[in-house]
Parts: C-alpha cells; structure tokens; sequence
C-alpha cells in the first residue's frame, strides 16, 4: 500500500522511517519497488530471494507488480488454500531469535488466506503457528503483523501466502520480516498468557484421589525422581532436568518437593498408542514407587517420548507426567500431545540437534509440563 500524496513537512521524516524499516528487512524487495517480473516455478527449490509463484494444476491466475505492489488475479483458485502461492525463499534465520513479519494486503472481496513461513520440504513446519496460518483480507489494506520465535533452523527457508479456494483476487505491499533479537522471553513465561484461554491444557485421567489431591497438593510433601527421555528403542535419564522442574513448581505453585536421584526404569516401550505407553509405563512404575516405600505423600516421575527421526528433524511425541502416592497409585498423572494448545505453541521439535539443541528441547517439554500441571489444579 503506497502513500500517493505526502505532505512536504513529514518528506524527512517518512524517508528516515522507510530506510530504517527496510535497512531490517530480511526479505528482499518487501515493497515491489524494484521487482517488475514475478517469475514461477513448478519442480525444485523455489529461486532464492526473489518473488515467485507456486500454482497447482488447473489454476487460472496470474502475479504481476503495478504501481510497486503486487497485485494477485485469481480467476480459479483449486479446492486448498496451498493451490495459489506467492512466494519468497533462500532467506536465513537465526536459532534463539524472534522475528515480526508485517504485511499490507486488501481483496477485491472480503476472504481468508493462508500464511506460512519456515521449512521448505521436509515436514513443512510453519514457524507462525497453526493459530496464525489463516488470516483475513478485506476490500481495504489493513496492515498485519505477526510475532514468532525460532528455536531451530532449517537449509532452506519459505514465506508464503497461500490464496487458494477463492476466486478472489488480492493485492500486497510492504512484507517486511525483521529479526527482533534474542527470544524475548522464555516459553515457560510466554505460556502465561494462555492461562485464560486454554481449556483442554492436557489430558488427565480419571482417578480416586483426583480431588483428595487437588484439596492437600500446597500441604504436601513431594519427591521428584529423574526424568526419563525415551524412544521405540533408547532410553535414558537425567537428573539435572527434573532438579530443574522442581525449582520451576516450587516457584510457580510453591510445591514442597525434594529430589530423589534413584532411576525408575519403565522397561521396554510398550503399547500401540500414547495413552497405551502412558498407561504401561505408569503400572511399572508405580510397582516401583510401592517396592520404594518412600515417606512422602506423593512421587512425580516426568516422562518425554521422542518420535523417530524425519528429514532430519527431532518431534516429541508425547510428554507424560506421573504424579503417584507412596503406594505407586496414580492421583494426578497426565499427558500431553500435539492435540494440545500448550504443546503446539511450544514448538516441541529441533532439526539435526546437537547435544545443546536436545537439552533446551527436553527444558522446553518440562517447562509445559508445568504450566499444563499450574493450569489443571487451578
């Protein structure tokens, strides 16, 4: 969207403003001033730091710049959003950072759009979020900005708007992704505000001493054993994190919990779903806790389950958090999976992770564990 008449006295100043913006810019070209052919692609990468369209088969539509901004005709659009693409790739981005994508769009009708901004190939996985995918155009520009954080990285990177299933043609201007610095805060802080719109933080199963518990847990004494990390076929612990986990719930809902570095081992992975594995390896590990005879009130024993790995990328698949009484009974054990707002906005996954990389991604399992633990005894 370009100003067409500016008053002289803000000349200055809207110049100084436009340099500093863009000087930021990641992207190349944001504001169409300097592109005036948008090329497209078929097969392969998408060209690097150039504007682009992706089209399915029998798309009518066509991406030209007129007056420094893009305008889009859409004339048959396909059944899915990702049919009709602009696109701009080969962008590099910085693990840790956070990152604000901004964006002037309108439609000839008011309509929905998609936007994704992350790995090209591979699993395809938007650093914006499901919640921020699907965006709205109306028949006057609106500016839209985004906020993310980036907690690995990708070979090759995409931005695109997706405009598929309307026949409604869309203009854009001024797309600018700038690197904020440093994450700004850290997830276990960020997830505070979802505190009033998450209701399904996890899912708990129905036990005898549910309510008992709800009604002594600031009263009781508590042991935290190691976590346990595990796949189909490894498994291992660690202290450090679990030591972590308490200082976190003794901070955030003042537990009385002591460490305890025994190693609790559920034995094989069992089961052909994640509740089956939740359940498996809670049995055993409450005969465990039973044979212990622990003097406390309660035992917590944080599990995390790692998906094989794909195209180079690390998933978690699952959290567990096993909270027992001294006889190995479950009182307020639950998971949490990708059905979860909690898990999904943590971004639970890390490409070719290193030693460093596996250990934030383990903190970042634990720092939602906690906060879906906050949310269910409130």
């Amino acid at each position: 969207m370009k100003t067409k008449y500016i008053n002289p006295i803000f000349i200055c100043i809207i110049l100084c403003t436009i340099i500093t913006s863009y000087s930021q810019n990641i992207l190349t070209d944001g504001d169409f001033s300097l592109t005036t052919n948008i090329v497209s692609f078929v097969d392969g990468l998408p060209p690097a730091n150039v504007w682009s369209t992706w089209q399915g088969d029998n798309i009518e539509a066509n991406a030209t710049v007129i007056n420094s901004e893009c305008n889009y005709q859409i004339l048959s659009s396909g059944n899915q959003r990702y049919e009709v693409q602009l696109v701009q790739a080969g962008f590099s981005l910085v693990p840790e950072h956070s990152y604000q994508l901004s964006f002037d769009i309108k439609a000839n009708s008011n309509r929905t759009f998609g936007v994704f901004l992350g790995e090209n190939g591979g699993n395809w996985i938007n650093f914006l979020g499901a919640n921020n995918y699907k965006q709205n155009a109306t028949t006057e520009w609106r500016k839209i900005s985004i906020e993310f954080d980036v907690f690995t990285v990708f070979p090759y990177h995409k931005l695109s708007f997706e405009l598929g299933t309307r026949n409604i043609s869309i203009f854009l201007d001024n797309v600018i992704l700038i690197d904020l610095g440093v994450k700004k805060q850290a997830v276990s802080s960020k997830l505070n505000t979802f505190n009033k719109n998450i209701s399904n933080p996890g899912f708990r199963p129905k036990s005898d001493f549910d309510q008992a518990f709800i009604n002594s847990y600031k009263e009781s004494a508590f042991i935290i054993y190691p976590t346990i990390t595990r796949s189909i076929d490894t498994i291992t612990w660690s202290t450090l994190l679990s030591k972590k986990f308490a200082e976190n719930l003794k901070r955030d809902v003042n537990l009385n919990i002591l460490l305890n570095e025994n190693l609790f081992n559920p034995g094989k992975l069992m089961g052909e779903s994640q509740f089956e594995f939740f359940n498996n390896d809670m049995v055993r590990l409450g005969n465990e806790i039973k044979m212990k005879k622990e003097k406390t009130d309660y035992c917590i024993i944080p599990e995390i389950l790692f998906e094989p790995e794909r195209e180079g990328t690390l998933f978690v698949f699952g959290i567990h958090i096993f909270i027992l009484n001294n006889e190995g009974e479950n009182v307020f054990s639950f998971l949490l999976n990708s059905h979860h707002e909690l898990f999904v906005e943590a971004k639970l996954y890390a490409y070719n992770p290193n030693e460093n990389d596996l250990e934030k991604l383990k903190r970042r399992c634990l720092d939602v564990g906690g906060k879906a633990f906050k949310l269910m005894v409130n």
